[in-house]
């Protein structure tokens, strides 16, 4: 069971990886084009219509990660009656989803003067795009839920796959029609076709997967059952609702308090990140049914031990990711596509900051999840969503666009960075959450020392060009890992890091 635990989380791992590069990579070259062929006005509404849509879909948010941890039992025991039977119910409320999130969209529209402090300078509909927006994010619902079935039994990477060839096609084409027509709505029907033929196709993969969920025959899951799934369910809706406030009100803020068009030049920001976020972030979601399936079946020992070892492997790499985006976005920015679309680098700090503190806390959440710790921590949704908004607006009056992104990372330290640790410490290690919190606290002051330090080291390369930004880049490599080797290099967790990265050349030079 470990071996195939660990082949699974690997192969889920590298696929994952490898598609987020491709489809990243085509993002950019995508939103290269898209800038050369329209207008940051575009971007603008690209982001704010991606935000908006965001926070309608916290029907969904819930559902599918509590129905898949209904099901690492099941499948761990064989029982193919019980995954059969989730998987309808799971059928049944995705439709339902579907619907709300349709039919709140609509909702929306009388009031969409309230999310767009100034009119877009765009030629086509501002509501016709929206409706084109909502109806992709609507329609994916009712074919995406036999997604779950694979991913509960540890084959992301067969998803990854699929993906990564419906991406680069959509791209190809986007990329056609942009230099053919330059017509946005043509762009945003290519990715409704995309979204809706890749998730049929996935459908039918599952089918060909496991044959049994299409049965006629499928038991009722029992009322005992039915009632504990969805009490799980509305205690994720009200905690992911909170995170969704956290991590989705930021272009609606920026829209509302600034324009639309800085909506669009943080886009160019917030796309570099989120495409090396991806690529991280898969990478540690290609783990989740591992640590399920650990959770279900593992020693409590162990399982603490593999906690403190992720945690420790996201404090790693987000600490040098974070600190190049402080070093590297504005230089890269200039290069790309000119200094009309550079921010100031307060900016880039506060999102960097934004970016450590999420990435840090990543392990906590899929362990809380996976451990069924659902109903747990109610009030920490209300306390993140509340810093939220007040500090991000109170402090974009102060510190104008950066001070959005600042009141992202203090609503996550005072919300969800500490409740995981504590509910998993207290629930299920049994043991004092404060040795987390001393570790963590000397990861923060760590990350901070390596930011300065960073900063100090490239103020004066003054020049932009490409040899100064490989530079910079060098620098921005050279110091957090070196801080971080020389600080870490006698504890356990640093050291199971680095077996675990020499274990498998050792296997390829045994072979």
């Amino acid at each position: 069971m470990e071996d195939s635990r660990t082949k699974n989380t690997l192969r889920n791992v590298k696929t994952g990886a490898i598609v987020q590069l491709i489809n990243k990579l085509m993002a950019f070259i995508v939103r290269t084009v898209f800038i050369k062929m329209l207008n940051s006005e575009y971007l603008g509404v690209n982001g704010l219509f991606t935000n908006i849509l965001t926070m309608l879909s916290f029907t969904e948010l819930g559902i599918g990660t509590a129905i898949i941890f209904n099901m690492y039992k099941p499948i761990a025991e064989g029982n193919k009656e019980k995954i059969k039977s989730l998987m309808k119910l799971y059928k049944k409320c995705y439709y339902i989803i579907g619907i709300i999130v349709f039919g709140l969209g609509l909702c929306v529209i009388p009031f969409m003067n309230l999310f767009i402090k100034e009119i877009p300078n765009i030629k086509e509909n501002i509501i016709l795009i929206y409706i084109l927006f909502l109806f992709n994010t609507a329609s994916s619902y009712f074919f995406t839920y036999k997604k779950s079935i694979i991913i509960a039994y540890q084959k992301q990477s067969i998803i990854n796959n699929i993906d990564s060839v419906f991406y680069l096609i959509k791209s190809m084409v986007e990329i056609l029609v942009l230099f053919i027509t330059k017509n946005y709505i043509t762009y945003l029907v290519i990715g409704i076709l995309a979204t809706f033929i890749e998730n049929i196709i996935i459908a039918k993969k599952a089918d060909k997967m496991f044959p049994f969920i299409r049965e006629k025959k499928i038991d009722k899951i029992s009322k005992d059952e039915s009632k504990s799934i969805f009490t799980n369910v509305k205690s994720l809706i009200v905690y992911k609702l909170g995170e969704v406030i956290l991590n989705g009100t930021d272009n609606i803020l920026i829209s509302a308090m600034v324009n639309v068009s800085t909506v669009g030049v943080c886009s160019n920001y917030t796309l570099i990140i989120q495409a090396v976020k991806g690529i991280v972030s898969t990478a540690f979601s290609g783990i989740t049914a591992s640590v399920g399936n650990l959770n279900a079946s593992g020693e409590t020992e162990k399982k603490e031990k593999i906690f403190y070892q992720i945690t420790f492997a996201n404090f790693f790499i987000y600490s040098f990711i974070s600190v190049a985006f402080v070093i590297l976005l504005n230089p890269f920015i200039k290069i790309w596509i000119g200094n009309d679309y550079v921010l100031n680098i307060g900016v880039s700090i506060a999102l960097a900051i934004s970016t450590f503190i999420e990435g840090v806390r990543l392990p906590g959440f899929i362990f809380r999840t996976t451990l069924g710790l659902f109903d747990k921590g109610r009030i920490t949704p209300y306390i993140g969503a509340t810093v939220n908004i007040i500090s991000s607006v109170a402090l974009c009056k102060i510190c104008g666009v950066a001070g959005i992104f600042i009141g992202t990372a203090l609503a996550q330290l005072s919300s969800y960075t500490w409740i995981d640790p504590y509910l998993i410490h207290k629930y299920e290690f049994k043991t004092p959450v404060k040795k987390y919190f001393k570790k963590y606290l000397k990861c923060f002051t760590i990350f901070i020392l390596e930011l300065i330090v960073s900063i100090a080291c490239v103020q004066y390369i003054k020049d932009e060009s490409i040899l100064n930004f490989l530079l910079k880049g060098i620098i921005a490599f050279i110091v957090p890992n070196t801080i971080n080797i020389v600080m870490f290099y006698k504890t356990d967790e640093f050291n199971s890091l680095i077996e675990k990265f020499i274990s498998p050349l050792r296997k390829i030079k045994k072979q």
